[in-house]
């Protein structure tokens, strides 16, 4: 402590150590930059849903589109919109594969599926009595069951299939 004269003043019993105060504060320093930088990111998508974590793809025939989440949470749901675009075909069948099947638990399909079956480890939706329109997006809620990096595949009717890749933070 400093007196009214400008001399040190020890406590008693205080061996304070300057050395020692200068390391806690530079250890506070970097907790705060690091604290920040975690807000930063989390705010920034790095870690779920967010500028960085959306994303969209579209097939090389411009057929499909995908809006999905890049980065994800083990055990926490949310939501891929397909979108077949200039379909032709009275009947729209979605092909979900790749890491789909066995790292994620599907939920909720909106619209439902006319029918739906499994084959060669790929999901596929039916949709039958699709009137021509310029967009036909379906949204299908699942749940990632285990972590990592992921390549899902998907596609509609006979066209290019498309690849993505999420990362699932445990």
């Amino acid at each position: 402590m400093t007196g009214f004269e400008g001399k040190e003043e020890k406590l008693p019993g205080v061996n304070e150590s300057r050395r020692a105060l200068n390391f806690e504060s530079a250890c506070q320093w970097v907790g705060l930059a690091l604290l920040m930088a975690i807000i930063i990111a989390a705010v920034l998508g790095i870690f779920s849903n967010g500028y960085f974590s959306s994303a969209n793809a579209v097939n090389s025939a411009q057929t499909l589109r995908v809006n999905y989440e890049r980065f994800g949470r083990l055990q926490t749901e949310y939501k891929i919109e397909l979108t077949a675009k200039n379909v032709t075909s009275e009947q729209i069948i979605f092909r979900l594969g790749g890491d789909f099947n066995t790292a994620f638990q599907q939920g909720s399909i909106t619209p439902q599926p006319d029918h739906m079956f499994s084959r060669d480890n790929a999901l596929y939706l039916v949709y039958d009595n699709v009137k021509a329109q310029e967009a036909f997006p379906v949204w299908i809620y699942i749940t990632p069951v285990q972590p990592g990096k992921r390549v899902n595949t998907f596609g509609v009717n006979n066209e290019p299939a498309l690849s993505v890749w999420q990362f699932i933070y445990p």
